[in-house]
């Protein structure tokens, strides 16, 4: 799903920001309104090279940085930091789930030959579990809501088995993203009931990855994402950040409006860009109706032919759960985390900064989704902590700003090259640089491929005086036996307790020591290739913060 390309790094990156989306002129006072909440264009600092220290350059990448056609920085197409790579894979496994199970019960068929409910009298004969007419319907959505036999098709399928389970988490994310949407869409100068399109493209789920390579709750593309003022690199993807990635939506479909004049056509245009609906309407269709009930794809395609009517059945479906026997007792609702932002001058792990916080990594995780690795990027960055945790911070993290900053070489993959020899040049552990990059195989470099060296510059895991280049055989190959250290005169021993998702390095890293260190202690040979059991009790000496 993720390309799998290592980055090179010898320098603090930092990037330019994609330009600036130039909104049209407004028409009216709540267009003009809605422009002036518009991202800022990103100010672009200049490049700062930073030293490969002693350890002899063993690439060209300085060099290259300097010159004219070197991009600044690495590229962002790089996988992410495990544990987000995890929350990413699970999002994307639902979304894909509920692509399979509309695709296999041909629901987006529905759409030929439909034509709007008339507004009338009594109970609406296609949904008869709502007890008043379409006209009080449509009156309680500032969108475009329409009963026909297409949106009831979808209205079918979210209650259907294959789908049911999925919208029911829909729903409960709901609870936590969609007054906080529905505010910024009305400072955009967008209906606030659009909300249900990051409901149809995601679930809300800021992790959630597409076959189409779309991204976040709104589901950019890398490409128009940067267009409408999204940062995307090695570092971040403001695609996935919520309140972010909204604002970029509420322009994007801002735009689409005032091109197509007709919220159907500009729902339809998010999903199949503008330029089909110009192609569309170029042939005599007017209309989304009518554009949908044409054979085939001669004018959309099947996936856009049920986007509109599958937004329409989204809303009627939240406002109106329990009528369509969503019950509440099975929904458990999310709640919006209010925040506090603290400046990170530079590159920081996220385990450090939970324990200044006094939270978890995970809740860190959760506010920042946009984060691609286990630190911050190398540059002031505002990361958000919970608000109850803001006193707590402001009270740790004096006595650690200064000891825990990180630094980033680089080296490039050449013949003969070995993660562990690599490892020892610069005095990392191989498991470091291989979550770094997101490395499964410590066997499957490529010659050629750019690596990025995560080095702490203060006492979280202080680096190795470097031997003189060398060929260093694989640590697989090694024969020797480790046995456990002996207990530091120093620290208490304590036990901590392998859990899902804990690797030997992360877990050194929360705990302020050597990979090495940990390793010594619990008498692993090679970390490596060491199977880390979950539950599993690790000896320690060192305080968990």
């Amino acid at each position: 799903m993720r390309p799998t390309t290592a980055i090179l790094l010898t320098f603090f990156a930092v990037y330019a920001a994609a330009p600036a989306f130039a909104q049209a002129p407004a028409q009216a006072a709540a267009a003009a309104s809605a422009a002036a909440q518009a991202l800022p264009p990103a100010k672009v600092p200049e490049l700062t090279l930073v030293p490969a220290s002693t350890l002899g350059a063993p690439t060209p990448v300085a060099d290259r940085a300097t010159q004219a056609d070197w991009v600044a920085g690495p590229p962002e197409d790089a996988p992410d930091d495990p544990a987000t790579a995890e929350e990413i894979d699970k999002e994307s496994a639902e979304l894909e789930d509920m692509r399979k199970a509309e695709e296999e019960s041909h629901v987006d068929e529905a759409t030929a030959e439909v034509a709007p409910h008339a507004p009338g009298e009594g109970r609406i004969d296609l949904l008869p579990e709502l007890d008043h007419d379409l006209a009080q319907l449509q009156a309680e959505y500032d969108i475009p809501v329409e009963v026909n036999e297409a949106v009831v098709s979808y209205v079918r399928f979210f209650q259907s088995r294959a789908a049911r389970a999925h919208f029911v988490k829909w729903l409960g994310r709901s609870h936590r993203y969609i007054e906080r949407y529905r505010e910024i869409l009305k400072e955009e100068g967008l209906p606030q009931d659009t909300v249900y399109l990051a409901m149809i493209e995601s679930g809300f789920g800021n992790f959630a990855y597409s076959r189409a390579r779309a991204s976040g709750p709104w589901q950019f593309i890398a490409a128009t994402g940067k267009h409408f003022g999204l940062t995307l690199d090695f570092w971040v993807d403001e695609r996935r950040d919520p309140e972010r990635s909204a604002r970029a939506a509420a322009r994007y479909l801002k735009q689409l409006y005032q091109q197509t004049g007709d919220w159907r056509l500009a729902w339809a245009g998010y999903n199949a860009g503008v330029g089909r609906i110009f192609k569309a309407k170029k042939k005599g269709y007017d209309d989304f109706w009518e554009m949908a009930a044409a054979p085939g794809r001669k004018v959309l395609r099947a996936e856009t032919k049920g986007y509109v009517p599958k937004l329409m059945a989204a809303a009627i479906v939240s406002k109106h759960p329990e009528a369509f026997g969503f019950k509440a007792e099975e929904i458990e609702p999310q709640r919006w985390t209010e925040y506090a932002e603290v400046d990170v001058p530079s590159a920081t792990l996220l385990s450090v900064l939970a324990r200044a916080a006094a939270v978890s990594e995970k809740a860190l995780i959760d506010l920042n989704p946009e984060l691609r690795r286990a630190c911050t990027p190398p540059r002031p960055y505002k990361l958000k902590i919970p608000i109850a945790a803001a006193e707590t911070f402001a009270a740790n993290w004096p006595a650690l700003k200064g000891k825990v900053r990180m630094t980033f070489a680089g080296h490039v993959v050449r013949r003969g090259d070995t993660l562990s020899a690599i490892a020892l040049r610069f005095g990392v552990p191989v498991q470091g640089i291989m979550e770094m990059n997101g490395l499964k195989s410590a066997r499957r470099l490529r010659i050629g491929q750019e690596l990025i060296v995560p080095r702490p510059t203060g006492g979280v895991m202080a680096a190795r005086t470097p031997e003189p280049a060398r060929r260093v055989e694989p640590v697989a190959r090694r024969r020797t036996t480790r046995v456990a250290a002996a207990a530091p005169a120093d620290r208490p021993r304590s036990t901590l307790r392998v859990r899902p998702g804990d690797t030997l390095w992360s877990i050194s890293r929360k705990l302020g020591v050597e990979l090495d260190e940990l390793c010594r202690w619990n008498g692993i040979e090679d970390p490596g290739r060491h199977k880390l059991l979950v539950g599993k009790q690790l000896v320690v000496y060192a305080d968990r913060g």
